[in-house]
């Protein structure tokens, strides 16, 4: 061998040494469509998980909070089966999967996270789970694309991002899937996310990364009001680029502007296939005394039943607004002060209609797919800002049908 094809050898072989390799195979709780992702992480890799605060959080998330202490090797996604609501069952099922998986991948159990989305109260099909895991031949030739759509439960469509990120000057490569349609609501959505970016970060930082991103973006939306058993997001730094420092202050700023800009678009997309959902709905609560204020308030109208079957309706009802804001408990306001703002157009000031309105251009933008509300309190410098969607028929049907 040259010197030339040994150079290049090598760089083929730390391209892969970096990249997080991934299998889709079905483990048999779908019927002949794959169901689960093993996502094999590059040895240098770190990884940190931000995941639901449910008081009846999914077996595979307590597993998590334990295994996440140690160094990760492996991320096993199954969909179709939350193995959420299934007792100490369910944590047995849990525990042999990661067992039935080790033995197949070779490394220790505890350095295999688990995640799981979709019917809850259900036990795993466990043997079956384990015939077909044995069986599988890891090849690990699926795409991002694959994974993002064995992960599917209710979603109309797969969601994915693939991109180049500019880091001190310098491409990077990021990687990012989502699913959710229903149940979204903080902290998080039924939702799983799994991003890989190709640095080489601390544990340390990149936990601070994920948890600031993450707070700007997917516990910024809604779509029901519901906190799911389930939800995690985890973030790969799956340690290439090494020449770029990232432990540099700017370095980090511009990371996370990117990475928020990534998670951002992920968190429309599960707001706009909220199940039966025909609009994204941007709700801004400005000039607030507080955060918290302009927080509670803007959930309080994201979830307001009359409010999203309003924006279904395409029905700039601004009474719908103003009354759950007045009904809001331990905020405080001056109601005179309040301005409300439509598609940039003024309907409400001093407690009343505003004097001039240009119908005409409301009703036309009520009509588009993206739709804002611009509440000022006018009593504070704070603001917030949540994304939620609105309530069809469609919603109704689909979750009535759903299977228990």
């Amino acid at each position: 061998m040259s010197s030339y094809e040994y150079e290049i050898q090598t760089m083929l072989w730390k391209n892969m040494m970096d990249k997080v390799l991934i299998q889709t195979l079905n483990i048999g709780i779908k019927d002949k469509k794959n169901d689960a992702v093993l996502f094999k992480l590059p040895s240098s890799s770190k990884i940190s998980i931000v995941a639901t605060k449910n008081k009846y959080a999914a077996a595979p998330v307590l597993i998590n909070k334990i295994n996440i202490k140690y160094s990760p090797k492996y991320l096993f996604v199954n969909s179709g089966n939350a193995n959420a609501g299934t007792g100490t069952q369910g944590m047995k099922n849990a525990i042999k999967c990661a067992k039935i998986l080790s033995k197949k991948v070779k490394c220790k159990s505890n350095e295999i996270l688990l995640f799981s989305t979709g019917i809850i109260g259900k036990q795993l099909p466990i043997k079956i789970i384990e015939k077909n895991i044995v069986s599988t031949n890891y090849d690990y030739k699926s795409s991002w694309k694959d994974a993002s759509k064995a992960i599917m439960t209710t979603d109309k469509y797969n969601k994915i991002i693939s991109q180049k990120i500019i880091v001190s000057g310098k491409r990077v490569s990021v990687h990012a899937i989502c699913k959710g349609a229903g149940m979204i609501e903080p902290n998080m959505a039924t939702m799983l996310s799994f991003a890989a970016i190709d640095l080489n970060i601390s544990r340390k930082n990149l936990k601070l990364l994920l948890n600031k991103v993450v707070d700007k973006t997917f516990n910024r939306i809604s779509v029901d009001g519901d906190m799911s058993t389930n939800d995690s997001v985890a973030l790969i730094a799956t340690g290439g680029n090494t020449h770029i420092k990232t432990d540099s202050l700017k370095n980090m700023r511009e990371i996370e502007c990117q990475l928020e800009k990534i998670f951002t678009q992920l968190s429309e997309m599960i707001v706009m296939d909220g199940e039966g959902a025909t609009k994204l709905i941007t709700i801004n609560v400005l000039k607030s005394r507080s955060e918290a204020t302009a927080k509670k308030i803007s959930y309080a109208i994201a979830n307001s039943n009359l409010f999203k079957t309003a924006m279904h309706g395409s029905d700039a009802n601004w009474g719908r607004i103003i009354a759950k804001l007045g009904s809001v408990d331990g905020v405080n306001f001056t109601p005179s002060k309040v301005k409300l703002f439509i598609n940039g157009i003024l309907l409400f000031e001093n407690e009343t209609n505003a004097k001039i309105v240009n119908h005409k251009k409301l009703e036309s933008s009520m009509k588009n797919k993206k739709i804002k509300i611009d509440l000022f309190l006018n009593n504070g410098s704070q603001s917030y800002t949540i994304k939620t969607s609105d309530l069809s028929k469609q919603y109704v049907h689909l979750n009535s049908a759903y299977p228990s």
